[in-house]
């Protein structure tokens, strides 16, 4: 597992976290949100909103847009669950 960005903002009307990124991220792929060291969610995303507009994957230093189950803070870190064998 490893960070590959923070969330940036929170829109709690629409369901929509907002996220700077340091890492690459795609869809399919698996994430964790902390909060002040407390895991605050885990997720499959199954879209990236870059633009506005649905995209397969998004690299280093894109602000995107994820739906997430979960409210979350800004601030929060955002992590990719490696899978072992897989290349990121």
């Amino acid at each position: 597992m490893f960070k590959i960005g923070k969330v940036i903002n929170y829109y709690e009307n629409i369901g929509v976290t907002v996220v700077e990124l340091t890492g690459n991220l795609a869809a399919g792929d698996t994430i964790k949100i902390y909060k002040d060291g407390e895991e605050i969610l885990e997720q499959k995303i199954n879209e990236i909103l870059l633009n506005q507009k649905s995209v397969a994957s998004a690299v280093r230093c894109d602000v995107i847009a994820l739906h997430l189950n979960a409210k979350v803070k800004k601030e929060s870190e955002v992590y990719k669950v490696s899978v072992l064998g897989a290349r990121s």
